[in-house]
Formats: structure tokens, sequence, C-alpha cells
């Protein structure tokens, strides 16, 4: 009889074991641990594709969300860390652009199941990872509280440059193996693009991190400047191997905005000369970079010809038959430049299909293609998207979406300017400036989904919630 009482009670002696504060703190412990190293883990192997990783990246993002939300909605002190009345607008208009793009995906799109497919991968993930970047700081911290926002994020900037590093030894090495520098070629991420928009991002937040070292002599990251120096060389050394030219134009852009930025902010005379020194020293970087990418890149010579050329490009040709269409003359007399001339075409056509579907199509992969093919009855379209990332946002949700997600942007741009004038100026700094770096982006390239979207986003609701953050309380462990 003893023996089966035993028995009878071991499953509850147990189950008060589960529930003890000592084993819920180490479980905390654990997941806390492992969330850290999985964001990292992200931060690193993000841009890389799919096929080249023993998993896929969805094995890391939704775990990273789902422990993350978990962790921060466990303990009341940690979810007090959050000043939600500095981000309320954000959120409702985040959560309502979400809600809108479905609904108005079930009156508009030709597929629903496709569309809700491609709404929950293109959009509702990202939007995840934005509201995990949110609570991630307060989730880590009430384990790991020595995890400053400042070392948090210089991990996150360091695991991000891992991709280009990786990039430099594996051109070196072809360099080594065949005698001649491979421009243009890119093995650990898909495309040049890719790689372009990995080294833009992390660009721009060193340059403002030295700008603001060398104007206004304030800090963030928790790395010397000769090391930042280093990064800032071989991100240069990259965008030339890569061999982009919007990519170029993003650094100048990111020098001269945030100087512009950081000079504004505090205008003293004692500062002209060191103000100008560094004026005088951007021109030349910029001037250096300008002429790398005119020398190494011939499609800059006959960029308005090709342009005025391809702007009425019919869809017989090569811009949208890329199997056998034909290639326009410029008025030159000279074959278009693809790039040159068809990108103009694709914006043109691009604003067109907006202005003639303004409640858009839904969300859809390659809805650019879908639409044109429709449209004309002409199957032999085989061009998949615009290189317009805010036109593909338009032509699936239409004007109302581009409208939305404008005003997220604007949100978002006015708690970094807010932040940055008042106190908490480098995290505002950043925000600030990578909310109108993606922007600007979105103009040239098309990174409106997949992976560059879900970094915009994590990124953007980790800085977000930096700059909610209340001061850390010592917080009390449940007995």
């Amino acid at each position: 009889m003893e023996i089966a009482h035993s028995v009878v009670n071991q499953p509850v002696k147990n189950r008060k074991s589960l529930t003890s504060p000592k084993y819920m703190t180490n479980t905390r412990n654990i997941l806390t641990g492992l969330l850290v190293l999985a964001v990292l883990a992200l931060c690193f192997i993000w841009p890389i594709p799919n096929d080249q990783l023993p998993f896929h990246r969805n094995g890391l993002i939704y775990p990273i969300v789902a422990v993350a939300l978990g962790l921060f909605f466990s303990g009341i002190t940690t979810r007090q860390r959050l000043d939600l009345s500095k981000i309320k607008f954000v959120l409702i208009v985040i959560w309502a652009l979400t809600f809108f793009i479905l609904i108005n995906g079930f009156f508009v799109a030709p597929d629903i199941k496709e569309m809700v497919s491609a709404w929950s991968g293109q959009w509702l993930r990202p939007v995840l990872l934005f509201c995990g970047g949110l609570v991630l700081l307060p989730a880590i911290q009430r384990t790991f509280p020595s995890m400053t926002a400042a070392r948090f994020f210089t991990l996150v900037i360091l695991f991000f440059w891992g991709v280009v590093c990786v990039h430099l030894l594996d051109s070196l090495w072809l360099y080594w193996r065949d005698g001649y520098i491979h421009w243009g070629e890119t093995r650990i991420v898909y495309n040049r693009t890719r790689m372009s928009f990995q080294v833009n991002m992390i660009t721009g937040f060193i340059l403002a991190e030295l700008l603001a070292r060398g104007l206004l002599h304030q800090r963030f990251l928790r790395l010397n400047t000769p090391v930042l120096g280093l990064m800032l060389l071989s991100n240069l050394l990259c965008t030339a191997l890569v061999d982009t030219r919007w990519g170029t134009i993003g650094l100048v852009g990111s020098l001269f905005s945030t100087f512009i930025l950081l000079s504004l902010h505090s205008m003293r005379r004692s500062r002209v000369i060191v103000t100008g020194g560094i004026l005088v020293g951007l021109i030349i970087v910029s001037a250096l970079l300008g002429y790398a990418s005119w020398k190494t890149d011939p499609r800059w010579q006959n960029l308005e010809s090709d342009a005025i050329a391809g702007w009425n490009a019919p869809f017989t040709s090569y811009c949208y038959n890329k199997t056998d269409g034909t290639v326009p003359l410029n008025g030159l007399g000279k074959p278009m430049d693809h790039s040159n001339g068809c990108r103009a075409s694709f914006f043109h056509q691009g604003w067109q299909l907006i202005a003639k579907h303004p409640a858009g199509i839904g969300e859809r992969k390659e809805a650019f293609r879908y639409v044109l093919r429709r449209d004309t009855q002409d199957n032999r379209i085989n061009i998949p998207h615009s290189h317009y990332g805010l036109i593909e946002f338009g032509i699936q949700n239409g004007v109302i979406g581009i409208a939305g997600w404008l005003i997220l942007l604007v949100g978002c741009w006015y708690i970094g300017w807010r932040e940055f004038r008042r106190g908490n100026m480098m995290m505002g700094m950043f925000l600030l400036l990578f909310t109108v770096g993606f922007f600007c982006r979105t103009m040239v390239d098309h990174n409106l989904k997949d992976h560059y979207l879900e970094q915009y986003m994590l990124l953007t609701g980790l800085l977000v919630g930096m700059c909610a953050l209340r001061p850390a309380q010592i917080e009390k462990q449940t007995s």
C-alpha cells in the first residue's frame, strides 16, 4: 500500500517542482540565453539563401518572436519597462495596415489562397519581427541586466557585418586562386543587391557613430574608433567589389545626411573648423566613391540616352521579354543598356499600373509580372518585378496601402527625431537615419519583401523599443 501511495503521489510532486520559483528562474535564464544566441545567429545568416543553409531561416525567426514575447509578458516589471505612450501611434498604424492589407486582399485578389499565403509570409512575418524587436531588450535585461542597449546593438551590428567579412575573405581567396578580381560576383549571398543592402545598412550606423564622435564627442557602439574605421573601410571595399551603382549613391547619401543632421544639432563657433574639416573629408570620400563607380561601371556613360529610349519601351522589348525580346536603340544609335533603360520603363509602367488599379490586386509575389500579363494578355512577359519597392507595394495594396506605409515610416521617423532632440540622441539618430535610408532605397530597389523587410522591421522595432525604454529597476524575484 505504501508503494502504491508513493507512485500515485509522484506526478504531483513533479508538477510542483515544475512550478517552483527556482525551476521557473532557471528556465527563463536558459530561454533568454538561447534568445540572444538565436538573434545573433539570425543576423549573420539572414542574407544567405536558404538553400545554402542547413536549416530554413524561419526555424529561427518564429522561435525568436515567440520567446521574446513570452518573456516580455511573463513579468509585470518587464512589461512596465516599455513606455507605450511613446510608441502607441506606431503600433496602431502597423496593425491597422496589417489588417487592411488582408481585408483589402479578400476583395481584390484574384486568388484568395495565394493572397493569404503571401500576406502571412511577406507582411505578417515582418510585423511579428517588429513586435519581437520591440520587446527584445526588456525581455533580455530581465535576466541579463548588464546587457545594455549599447552592448546588445553593438553585437547585432558585428554579426550583421560578419557576411561582409566572409565576402571579402572569399574575394581574396578567388583572387589568389585565379589571379584576377571577380568584380560584381557574390557567392555567400544570392546577388549583388543583397550584399549592397547589407553593406549600406551597416555603413549607415558606423558613419553616424563616427560622425557623432567627431562632431559631438558622443558614442553609443562599444567599439574603438580604429575598429569602426576598419569596418568602414572594409564596407567601402566591398561596395567597390560588388559594383552596384545605387549602393554607391546610398553610401554618399548616408554620409551627407548624417553630417547635416549632426551639424544642425549643435552648431558652435568653436566647432566651425572641425565641422569644415570633416565636410572636406566627406567631399573627398564621396568624390573617390563616385570616381570609382564611374570608372568601373560603364553604364553611367549613356544613362540619359538609355533612360529616354527606355521610358516607352514596348512590351516586346527585352525589358519585359528576357528570352527573345528586341533590344531598343538609344539616341546615340547604340543598343540600350538594360539597367539604364529598363528601369526607366519599369518606373513608368509601374506607376501607370497603380493609377489603373488604385485598390491594388492583393498581396502576391511577382505582382508586376502578373498584372502586365493579365492586362496585355501576353504571357511572353517574364520580368518578375519592377525593381522598385514602393511601386510593388502599391500594385499589391493600392494607394491606401502606400499611404499607410508612408504614415508608418513618418511615425518611426518622428520617434527618432523626438528622442534625438530630447537627449536620447544616438538611438534617436540611428532610428531616424535608418528609416530615411530604407525609404530612399525603396525608390530604387525592390526591398519591401523577404529578408530585406524582415531585417528592417526587426531593427526598427529594436530601435523603437530602445527609444521607449524606461530606466531599469531591480525586479523582485517571485517566491
